[in-house]
């Protein structure tokens, strides 16, 4: 599994819980080579929000299963990463 492949995990996560349409924003991808897995740091924004939610999502290197998913509180758009 690439990078590529994590964040297309990570985006079919939410099409298959989200109802509606929104936009998906990634802001970083990494990958534990000791625990086997990706971290995805992204956006997700309903289109009729104003304001969008972070989430770190874990996806398994091998299987590509999404190990867990956080939202994340604090402001990501201004470079905190």
């Amino acid at each position: 599994m690439d990078a590529k492949q994590a964040t297309m995990a990570v985006r079919d996560y939410f099409e298959s819980i989200k109802k509606i349409k929104f936009f998906f924003e990634v802001k970083n991808v990494e990958l534990d080579n000791i625990k086997q897995k990706w971290t995805v740091i992204c956006m997700i924004q309903n289109v009729f929000e104003e304001i969008p939610h972070s989430f770190k999502v874990g996806v398994d290197n091998r299987t590509g299963d999404i190990l867990y998913v956080k939202e994340i509180t604090h402001d990501l758009s201004a470079n905190s990463l």
